[in-house]
């Protein structure tokens, strides 16, 4: 498995230089050209050439009979002839970068840099390489104001979001007030600390009688309405009494819906 990955791996990386290589010959004859370009590119070219050859040559040394039969070298391994492809590979690079500097000048281009450009654009001239820069340059400055709308169109609409949920919330908190339930569920409901309080608040032993569907608290009434106080009131419990029988009580428990606070409980 090891073998087959190397000799695919190396094989697809000389084919890669390899047409690299031989995109560096086919411009001999473009635009700009000059002694110091060709010879550039054709070092450029030689070298990825080289380095294709190496890739491929040693993909198909992959298998061990072959590599051990025709490259004894112990100096020539896994390590050695990757760091050999990148440096011609390097190599390569600088060439075409020297030639695109040398093309650039004869054709008055700024430098190799925006030669390179014009050349992935196949521009061969500096007017119509302005005309291109030009052109892209609307095209951002299209783009960045279509993309200050939309975000200034989504700011808005955030905004606009924010503010109808905030209303909404104060419309739901001012109906709340005239209703002790809703009022307590947006704040303390209180379920489960008058649940305690009222099972503390028995003498004896107490126990709840509500099944899985029941609430243990029946109703809701405003206490206080000016002071958020509300009281709960429930009959599904016993408590034990001084007898030591139990009896079905009703019961009750004020609490402050704002801070949770029991103000206090009764058991009937």
């Amino acid at each position: 498995m090891k073998k087959i990955a190397l000799l695919g791996g190396y094989g697809i990386w000389g084919v890669f230089l390899c047409l690299a290589a031989l995109e560096k010959f086919g411009d001999f004859f473009a635009a700009g050209t000059g002694f110091w370009s060709v010879l550039m590119l054709s070092v450029a070219g030689v070298c990825q050439l080289g380095a294709a050859f190496i890739a491929i040559g040693w993909a198909v040394l992959a298998l061990g009979t072959l590599r051990s039969k025709y490259l004894p070298y112990r100096f020539i391994n896994n390590y050695t002839v990757p760091v050999l492809i990148i440096v011609l590979a390097v190599a390569a690079s600088a060439a075409r970068s020297s030639s695109d500097e040398a093309r650039a000048q004869k054709l008055g281009f700024k430098d190799g840099k925006e030669f390179s450009i014009a050349r992935e654009n196949n521009i061969s001239n500096v007017a119509d390489y302005n005309k291109f820069v030009d052109e892209q340059r609307v095209k951002e400055a299209e783009k960045a104001a279509k993309d200050a709308a939309l975000a200034a169109e989504k700011r808005a609409r955030d905004t606009a979001l924010a503010a109808e949920k905030e209303r909404k919330a104060k419309e739901e908190e001012v109906k709340c007030l005239d209703d002790a339930s809703c009022y307590a569920s947006k704040h303390k409901r209180g379920d489960y600390i008058c649940e305690t309080a009222v099972e503390n608040s028995a003498q004896y032993q107490f126990k709840w009688t509500d099944g899985i569907t029941e609430p243990k608290f029946s109703s809701y009434n405003w206490y206080d309405k000016n002071r958020k106080l509300v009281t709960l009131y429930g009959h599904r419990a016993q408590a034990q009494n001084g007898f030591g029988a139990f009896k079905n009580v009703e019961y009750s428990c004020t609490f402050n819906a704002d801070t949770g606070e029991v103000l206090s409980t009764n058991l009937q």
